[in-house]
């Protein structure tokens, strides 16, 4: 049976999606976050085209970057993601 990839996934999309748009709303350009998670700027490019998997490691960095505890709106799109949320 074939599996097509995560990278495809919608739910997946959804959440770069909403990555790329709270870096864009903080106003944090590519290079700037990349520097802040030990990426290169094209790295961060690729995995916003979808055409680059985000590593848990980075999105964790990604998230500190983003200071994700303080951020009500990114914390809900993290913790559905993760399936944290009530139905």
């Amino acid at each position: 049976m074939r599996k097509d990839k995560s990278i495809h996934d919608l739910r997946y999309r959804s959440l770069i999606e909403a990555l790329a748009n709270e870096r864009k709303r903080l106003n944090i350009s590519q290079s700037e976050l990349a520097d802040q998670i030990g990426l290169h700027q094209s790295d961060i490019s690729k995995i916003e085209l979808l055409e680059r998997r985000l590593d848990v490691l980075e999105f964790t960095s990604m998230l500190e970057a983003f200071r994700v505890n303080e951020n009500k709106s990114l914390s809900e799109i993290v913790a559905s993601f993760l399936g944290l949320t009530s139905p």
